[in-house]
């Protein structure tokens, strides 16, 4: 009889630890801008396949205080804020920023008739500094400080 509750405890106890990983939660990816968390209510932002995370345009624009603006003719996002002109082109590495090129390591996506963009270009393109967390999944934007590297020279 002890046999039989030995085996039928290893069992359970094997079954329970194979079992944890169906339990997984995957946790949804974050922006928190100078401490606020973005809502962004309709489309998520979602880490694409240059490990970038990419945001709805119009949501993390605003949220930088720039405006945003849509040109689905040219297919290019456009982003206005004191002075400084960003221009993300669907599909393409290369971008503007006031009138200069330069290039991304990503490009700005459509996705379900939405605009997503880098986070991390548009946040730096207007002097903000941009870290990730990996284990939270969450992207952090200070406006504050003014960055030590052009924008894309430091990892997601």
């Amino acid at each position: 009889m002890k046999k039989i509750a030995l085996l039928l405890a290893m069992v359970f106890s094997t079954s329970i630890i194979l079992s944890v990983h169906s339990f997984a939660v995957t946790l949804p990816i974050r922006v928190v801008i100078n401490g606020t968390k973005i809502t962004f209510p309709d489309a998520q932002p979602f880490v694409d396949a240059n490990d970038r995370t990419q945001t709805p345009a119009r949501f993390i624009g605003e949220a930088l205080g720039a405006t945003a603006s849509w040109d689905g003719k040219a297919k290019k996002a456009t982003f206005e804020k004191g002075g400084k002109k960003l221009v993300l082109y669907i599909g393409k590495k290369e971008y503007e920023i006031d009138g200069q090129r330069k290039q991304m390591d990503t490009v700005a996506l459509l996705k379900n008739s939405r605009t997503f963009v880098p986070a991390r270009y548009v946040a730096e393109a207007f002097g903000a500094t941009v870290s990730w967390k990996d284990s939270i999944k969450t992207v952090y934007i200070d406006t504050s400080k003014i960055p030590q590297s052009t924008p894309g020279e430091t990892e997601n």
